[in-house]
């Protein structure tokens, strides 16, 4: 059955998953970070063992395909060029930088076999509640969203990796993540048209690839069934409204906004209702579903596969490029342009002297979503501060710290001359809030770094220097260190409003 899109636990392919691809019965895997990823050159020998069966069974190369976001959604890291991801992007305002991020993405996926990539993320973050996108996204305005998103799509795809504009027709206004809840959209089509739906626009014009679908109910287009299993939405708005012509590929179908429905009948919803690819995800028993399911595959979607399958270049680039030079330089090049300072009240540059102590705080990073691969990151901004100054301690903040913890942190830091905490969606933190507060209020004003969304502002509007990064990924901590000591300027912008909050303190 062609168009479930497989997964499978393991650093290799097994038999019958290459004796699928052998006969043509599979043309699209999908490969996870937790599962199927040990190195960049591990990936490689896994994808060329099923490049190899289809090859040999007379097909053209499957679909092989990851989440390489950048930022906080990264599936091969370990020697792969790490992006700061999407907002950081937004935070530059530069199409060129997103469409050397894009390029460099292809050319190391490519190297490693991988020839579909699920990004990028055109969902427009209007709700800073939202539990899943933020900073997956470009940002708050539809139109810089659309610019950036079509530029990453232009250099991913000429390198010859697909790309794919996600989550149709927008996940960027819920409050409901859809690994564990079916969101209800209740915005007018007008809506849509001026907010969510013009990234898609672009990308559609812009020949994107692929584009995935939202689980989640958009009630001007179907009131009753998710985007991803409403013909309404798929057939009749994305095909024939907006001209969309290539794959339709649906989000993980182990995610509980259409799992709950059970798998045969939700598999068979989406493509009934239209959609090329269903992305198994983790579902169980996937043969046993391609058996069930082979006699609704339909030969428009199969004719779609088969000419996405037809795109991909046949011979891979040398993996020597993975994680090269060129590719950290503008990894770094985007870090060091996003640093966006919102507030500054005469606390920087940083100039210590050489008995000064700089404590730095940051939090214990974790997966705040399945799709998430933050845990695997370790937040070196102390490390970098410490290659500028001799006399640096660096703690750790856990998750939802106890009172008990946050008063020996704030014992152990009585002594420190400057203090700089970061913090990741402190709003739903309250021992982040706690720490700043208590800093704060005995004299040891902490210059406040924002790791992850920019709203954390909202949690301790009081706070007189505040700084964005959007990422914890090293090159965004070098930048970080580089802003604080001066070496240069933050031109960053921040890319959504932080509600209520004013920049400048009265």
């Amino acid at each position: 059955m062609q168009q479930l899109m497989h997964s499978f636990k393991g650093f290799e392919a097994p038999p019958e998953v290459l004796a699928a691809l052998w006969r043509g019965e599979i043309a699209a895997v999908c490969l996870f970070a937790n599962t199927n990823v040990a190195s960049p050159q591990q990936v490689r020998t896994l994808s060329l063992s099923m490049r190899q069966a289809a090859r040999e069974g007379g097909f053209p190369p499957p679909i092989i395909g990851i989440d390489q976001e950048g930022g906080q959604l990264i599936a091969i890291e370990g020697g792969a060029t790490e992006l700061p991801g999407n907002m950081a992007l937004g935070a530059t305002r530069s199409s060129a930088l997103a469409e050397q991020a894009g390029r460099l993405t292809g050319r190391e996926l490519l190297a490693m076999g991988v020839n579909l990539n699920f990004a990028p993320s055109l969902d427009v973050n209007v709700n800073p509640a939202n539990p899943v996108i933020g900073i997956r996204s470009f940002g708050d305005n539809p139109a810089l969203v659309a610019e950036l998103g079509t530029a990453f799509i232009r250099g991913l795809q000429s390198e010859g990796v697909l790309a794919t504009a996600k989550h149709f027709p927008g996940h960027g206004d819920t409050e409901a993540d859809t690994h564990y809840h079916l969101p209800m959209v209740a915005h007018s089509l007008e809506r849509m048209d001026d907010v969510e739906l013009v990234p898609f626009r672009a990308a559609i014009q812009a020949q994107v690839a692929a584009v995935m679908t939202a689980h989640v109910v958009f009630e001007a287009l179907d009131s009753k069934n998710a985007a991803t299993m409403s013909s309404r939405v798929i057939d009749d708005f994305l095909r024939s409204v907006m001209g969309f012509h290539g794959l339709i590929i649906t989000d993980a179908m182990d995610m509980h906004a259409v799992a709950q429905f059970g798998s045969e009948s939700s598999i068979t919803s989406a493509i009934e209702a239209g959609v090329d690819l269903v992305l198994l995800g983790h579902l169980p028993d996937q043969m046993a579903l391609h058996q069930s399911l082979k006699l609704l595959a339909r030969p428009d979607a199969l004719a779609r596969i088969q000419a996405a399958r037809l795109k991909t270049p046949y011979e891979l680039p040398p993996l020597d490029i993975v994680g090269s030079a060129e590719h950290q330089a503008i990894a770094q090049q985007i870090a060091d342009r996003s640093i966006t300072l919102v507030r500054q009240a005469n606390q920087l540059p940083l100039r210590p002297g050489p008995e000064d102590l700089i404590v730095v705080i940051t939090p214990t990073p974790t997966d705040l979503t399945p799709a998430d691969t933050s845990s695997h990151v370790d937040i070196v901004l102390a490390n970098a501060i410490r290659q500028r100054h001799a006399r640096v301690k660096a703690f750790e903040l856990p998750p939802q710290a106890s009172r008990e913890q946050i008063a020996a942190l704030l014992q152990a830091v009585e002594a420190a001359h400057t203090v700089i905490v970061g913090t990741i969606n402190a709003v739903q933190d309250r021992s982040q809030i706690d720490l700043i507060e208590a800093l704060y209020q005995r004299g040891q004003s902490p210059i406040v770094v924002a790791l992850r969304a920019p709203y954390d502002l909202m949690a301790f509007p009081m706070i007189p220097t505040y700084l964005c990064a959007y990422s914890i990924r090293p090159v965004t901590m070098e930048a970080v260190a580089r802003v604080l000591f001066g070496e240069i300027e933050p031109t960053g912008i921040l890319p959504c409003t932080i509600p209520g909050v004013s920049l400048q303190l009265s």
